[in-house]
């Protein structure tokens, strides 16, 4: 019998099921194999083997063979992602299951501005993607109802999943890209791409659309009361595909 190498890493911060958040330096990712993307502050590591996830020491340890680098990031932060369909052990059999509970989410002071009684209430699946848990583990406290509730309504009609861009530093829809959304923390807005010029589009009320580049189209939004406008350019979008 071979002898079976494996690398374990410290310190994971399990955000959801198959993603944790841990610190390996940049020129530590870079062990795991070539990788021709090196943007953004984040590495990613996508795992294709089992994982063997430690809660009590927060440790993950894996193959290191059968392991595929994303991205390499400026800096030592991680996003460790595991295959959907590889099994992920615990090694300690006591510690019940990993629960992940997302902060109640605080109204910005935007939100503050619309009566209670006209913001909308959404829903989020519980079978969300790994890529769609990744951006939901990305947005700011203050702007994670708004996140939510845009993506559940996409959900609603379109069962795709987030794919992160990394040289970009946003998320893609696929397996089609006709929409697109980046997290801007620093107006606390969603900049979201859409395919289609902005002559392909009907014109909706609060939203402003605004040629982007490769026959795209840019708006964004800043609050929940325009989520069913930003859903109806959304679906315009696709319907541009076709």
């Amino acid at each position: 019998m071979g002898l079976k190498v494996t690398i374990t890493i410290d310190g994971a911060k399990q955000i959801d099921r198959g993603i944790w958040k841990a610190k390996l330096k940049p020129a530590e990712a870079a062990t795991f194999g070539d990788c021709e993307s090196k943007s953004g502050p984040f590495s990613v590591l996508l795992l294709e083997s089992t994982v063997d996830y430690n809660p009590q020491s927060q440790s993950i340890t894996f193959d290191p063979d059968i392991t595929r680098l994303l991205n390499i990031g400026s800096t030592d932060q991680i996003i460790v992602l595991s295959n959907l369909d590889a099994k992920i052990e615990k090694t300690t059999v006591s510690q019940p299951a990993v629960e992940t509970k997302f902060p109640e989410p605080q109204p910005s002071k935007i939100e503050k501005k619309v009566p209670e009684k006209e913001v909308p209430t959404y829903k989020l699946s519980r079978t969300l993607s790994t890529g769609d848990k990744l951006f939901l583990s990305e947005l700011p406290l203050d702007m994670r109802s708004l996140g939510e509730g845009l993506l559940s309504e996409i959900r609603r009609h379109f069962p795709g999943e987030l794919n992160y861009e990394p040289r970009a530093a946003k998320f893609d829809e696929t397996p089609e890209i006709f929409w697109t959304i980046k997290i801007q923390p620093s107006d606390k807005s969603l900049r979201i791409t859409v395919r289609g010029t902005p002559d392909n589009f009907k014109k909706i009320p609060g939203i402003d659309l605004n040629l982007d580049k490769f026959g795209y189209s840019a708006f964004v939004i800043q609050h929940q009361g325009q989520i069913p406008n930003a859903l109806d350019i959304i679906k315009q979008a696709r319907m541009n595909m076709t």
